[in-house]
């Protein structure tokens, strides 16, 4: 008598927000995954196995370590096969699967033709009109032709994809050879380019600190757009090409730390590593140090088992650091006694915070008009000091630092005070604390929410984790059941 076919693979909704699976994400453990998957999910070997598109054999060597998935298009394919969201998508390093939803998604066109003579031709006019097709509904929006061109295309479409509403940018798409070059008639006319690209970079800093990544994205987007569309004007002209991409790397620095508050890692070291190409073709030594400090920031995400390697970048950046800014030398010196506190050296990490102070920047505008590092205020550098104390297990001493330091902070570092509030949730947990835990987490929840910051949000998903098991309380109950909507 033939047995009954496995029944179909079927995950719960908050499986994918589990601490455990992101971990087994980031490291792409696909064994742990399936591990987890049949833990959580119930789900034999021979069920994964359907789903993914392998043999039940091959399933089981991965589960027990003897193979390991390193095929890019295998590691997609098992991903789609589990139905996997696109925020966990991210967390592994993989693109959003924006095409699979793209019946319910509006229509972006944008219109540059007209008809002459009964025929609709390519034309160079002023304004062109950009149709969004919303739910039936069509907006018509106007736009300058030649700021919209050299912006670049792909910025104004992903502005769009950030919230998930776009789905395809006709004609202008199609036609590149609309988009031709940035050009400039002077010497001075470059100048005002790039000094006009200098201001706008601070007001998207300032716009990333009150806002979040989504609202800065896609006008960092824009502007590396028009760097790079100036590049063919200056051609070989060495100081010329060497304002343009010494900017560039500042943009692209940015764009990689974007990225990352949004939970992209892929694209985030990509940029990174564009920065740090500009800025060695620039000889920018702030910003190779800058991008050395991102990169230790980058790698102090995996954890503990990176300690060195952060300490190592974070000690390479400081190299000739009498050419750097003071708040770059606080903000470098609060990096690497992050890696210290990773490493357990207590003495050295509050050693190295000690001296950060002697360089704190004084901000309360947040438009990084000191430098890079201005955000590293004497309230950060505490907040700072608090979390290494929480990494070296002392919990207590974290929250009397964070109950000082946190009301301190600048009113303009909104993301900054969500991130603080979900550190001190983690510490509330570790000091078996659960209500405040849950209290604080939650005050911090919209405001890394309206920031967009899937960074926050992975860590107040962690401190939801650990307080699973004390559900029952009112306050708790409410935190899980809103990070539940969270992960829907």
């Amino acid at each position: 008598m033939g047995g009954r076919a496995p029944q179909p693979l079927r995950l719960a909704a908050g499986f994918w927000e589990r601490h455990d699976v992101r971990l087994a994400l980031r490291d792409r453990d696909f064994g742990s995954l399936f591990r987890l998957v049949a833990k959580y999910g119930g789900a034999s070997q021979t069920q994964i196995a359907i789903a993914v598109g392998m043999t039940q054999g091959q399933v089981s060597t991965i589960i027990s370590g003897s193979r390991q998935v390193t095929a890019i298009d295998v590691a997609e394919r098992v991903l789609d096969g589990l139905q996997t969201p696109d925020d966990a998508r991210m967390a592994f390093g993989l693109a959003p699967r924006l095409a699979a939803a793209r019946e319910n998604l509006p229509t972006v066109v944008v219109d540059t033709t007209d008809v002459i003579d009964g025929r609709r031709q390519l034309v160079e006019s002023a304004e062109l009109q950009l149709r969004l097709r919303v739910d039936g509904r069509e907006l018509v929006v106007p736009l300058n032709r030649r700021a919209f061109i050299h912006g670049g295309v792909a910025a104004l479409a992903e502005a769009f994809a950030l919230d998930g509403l776009a789905d395809t940018l006709v004609d202008v798409a199609t036609h590149p050879s609309l988009a031709g070059r940035v050009t400039f008639t002077s010497a001075a006319h470059l100048d005002e380019i790039l000094i006009h690209l200098g201001r706008q970079w601070h007001e998207l800093v300032k716009t990333h600190n009150l806002l979040g990544p989504r609202f800065a994205l896609a006008g960092v987007r824009n502007q590396i757009s028009v760097l790079q569309s100036l590049l063919p004007s200056v051609g070989e002209s060495e100081e010329q090409r060497g304002r343009v991409i010494r900017l560039g790397a500042q943009y692209a620095e940015s764009a990689a730390w974007l990225y990352e508050d949004s939970g992209d890692m892929k694209r985030a070291r990509r940029w990174t590593l564009q920065a740090l190409e500009w800025a060695y073709e620039a000889d920018d030594h702030k910003m190779l140090a800058w991008t050395g400090y991102r990169r230790s920031q980058q790698s102090a995400a995996v954890g503990a088992a990176n300690a060195a390697e952060v300490i190592g970048l974070a000690r390479a950046a400081r190299r000739g650091e009498d050419r750097l800014g003071a708040p770059m030398r606080a903000a470098l010196r609060v990096q690497e006694a992050c890696g210290r506190a990773l490493q357990g050296d207590e003495r050295g990490s509050q050693t190295l915070l000690d001296e950060a102070h002697e360089w704190a920047a004084n901000d309360t505008v947040g438009d990084a008009r000191g430098g890079h590092g201005s955000f590293c205020t004497a309230s950060y550098i505490e907040v700072h000091r608090a979390g290494c104390w929480l990494t070296l297990g002392q919990p207590r001493t974290a929250l009397e630092i964070f109950e000082r330091a946190i009301p301190a902070l600048p009113a303009v570092y909104q993301r900054d005070r969500a991130a603080a509030l979900g550190r001190m949730a983690m510490a509330y947990v570790k000091d078996e604390q659960p209500e405040a835990a849950a209290r604080t987490a939650h005050a911090a929840v919209p405001m890394a929410r309206d920031a967009g910051s899937r960074r926050i949000l992975d860590e107040i998903q962690q401190v939801g984790a650990e307080l699973v098991p004390h559900r029952e309380l009112a306050s708790v109950g409410a935190l899980l059941a809103d990070l539940e909507g969270e992960a829907a």
